[in-house]
């Protein structure tokens, strides 16, 4: 049941990109309401499923960073949906553990490995194969960039967690994240003085936009968390790279992208060296357990 579960939120996560386009809101817009809109849900979930919380503020004020790091993340990717193809910006952005492995030397004070530094490799070529196969122009270079950033922003976000050493209860970790970015929206809200394009959206336009904030992020990270302790962390990571393959799949089936022969082996390439080295960390971890 909990495998069903983690497909379903990949499944979920990787029709983001879809939903974008189908969404006459801006990329702030689209960020901003999907914060929103997830709070809540996480709300209800806190009530329902978190009787009580020692609660550290250090702890709060990391949260709350990488929340805000989540909303600029969000707004970047979401940027990347707009300018770039859906498989390209969704391969680029899951490059996140990349630059987590080149990070964290200078930060967490881990050592690159001789793997490790094949694994960076062998992604920069499955990049350098997307991104050489992708029509050069100034719209398709910004999207990839900002999916670059996206990741980037992401792997920040990972070395954050990583810091924390007393966790708060995931939902509520999420609830704080989620606060935290829309307070982190509001400046690029303002400087767009569109917040009210929401309420001239028709049905669909609303509707789909209600369904990425409450389904695709309240109830999708509700889910995600709720397995999250029932699943070993390798099937985790295994089912984690299930969120760009539905992304890539569902581009090419509703917005008739075509993914090149290069892309292809590009995607795989990065794909499969990132999830080599999770693999290779998870079963690192567990046998440190033992």
């Amino acid at each position: 049941m909990n495998k069903i579960k983690l497909t379903a939120v990949m499944f979920l996560w990787g029709s983001i990109g879809l939903f974008s386009r189908y969404i006459d809101l801006s990329p702030v817009l689209l960020a901003f309401y999907r914060a929103v809109l997830s709070i809540p849900v996480l709300l209800v979930m806190v009530k329902l499923n978190v009787k009580s919380e020692q609660i550290e503020k250090t702890s709060v004020l990391l949260y709350a960073l990488s929340g805000i790091l989540i909303g600029l993340a969000w707004l970047a990717l979401f940027y990347g949906y707009k300018y770039t193809s859906i498989s390209s910006a969704v391969i680029i952005y899951n490059m996140c553990p990349i630059y987590v492995m080149l990070a964290a030397p200078f930060i967490l004070k881990e050592k690159l490995s001789v793997l490790h530094i094949c694994i960076i490799f062998v992604s920069f070529i499955g990049l350098i194969l997307i991104v050489g196969m992708v029509e050069f122009n100034r719209s398709n270079v910004f999207g990839m960039a900002l999916s670059g950033v996206s990741g980037v922003l992401y792997a920040v976000i990972v070395l954050i967690n990583r810091k924390i050493k007393v966790k708060l209860e995931s939902t509520i970790a999420t609830l704080i994240q989620m606060i935290a970015a829309v307070l982190a929206l509001i400046p690029f809200v303002l400087l767009e003085d569109n917040a009210s394009d929401f309420f001239l959206l028709d049905i669909r336009g609303v509707l789909l936009t209600i369904i990425l904030g409450v389904v695709h992020t309240g109830f999708a990270y509700s889910l995600y968390f709720s397995t999250y302790h029932q699943l070993k962390s390798i099937e985790i990571v295994s089912y984690s790279y299930l969120e760009p393959v539905f992304g890539i799949i569902l581009s090419m089936l509703f917005v008739g992208e075509v993914l090149r022969i290069e892309q292809f082996i590009g995607g795989v390439l990065i794909l499969g060296s990132t999830y080599l080295g999770e693999y290779i960390k998870s079963k690192t971890l567990m046998v440190s357990v033992k």
